[in-house]
């Protein structure tokens, strides 16, 4: 019931970015689970051109949007709130189509990490070189993946 009435607090705008969100997460996760990733793949930009992002990490901290905040902290509560499993993947794809749908660009990256002999993938996203989705020490804990062709990497990552 506590959830609920937080619900009702929110603005008009925000309940939006909540629905769509909502939205925007399931045609994500429909078209990862059901369709080919050649069916798919030209909706993405997972390594726009570098010059977008020049900037340093402290001048970064200082540019990121108070909107840009709004949408992934919302977008967040929204993935782990959803009928169907948010990975991070899907959480990537979703967050930086809502970004980009408002004029921000932002970076996908993919990175590995080896625990337990297991291999674990992660994506997560910046903007100006600012990790805006996840922990800071996300680029230490994963080891970007750097591929001449950005899509090999989510054609393994189905």
């Amino acid at each position: 019931m506590a959830k609920l009435a937080k619900v009702f607090k929110l603005s008009f705008a925000e309940l939006f970015i909540l629905i769509e969100a909502w939205f925007v997460f399931f045609k994500w996760d429909l078209l990862i689970s059901f369709t080919r990733y050649t069916n798919w793949r030209n909706n993405i930009a997972v390594f726009p051109d570098s010059s977008d992002f020049n900037c340093s990490t402290a001048e970064a901290k200082t540019t990121v949007p108070e909107q840009v905040k709004l949408i992934i902290k919302l977008s967040e509560i929204t993935g782990r709130a959803h009928i169907r499993k948010m990975n991070c993947l899907r959480r990537c794809l979703s967050q930086q189509q809502m970004l980009s749908k408002r004029g921000f660009t932002t970076r996908m990256h993919i990175g590995v990490s080896i625990d337990d002999e297991k291999l674990k993938a992660h994506a997560w996203l910046t903007f100006h070189g600012e990790v805006i989705n996840d922990s800071n020490d996300v680029t230490n804990r994963y080891s970007e993946l750097k591929a001449a062709n950005q899509h090999t990497i989510l054609n393994t990552l189905k």
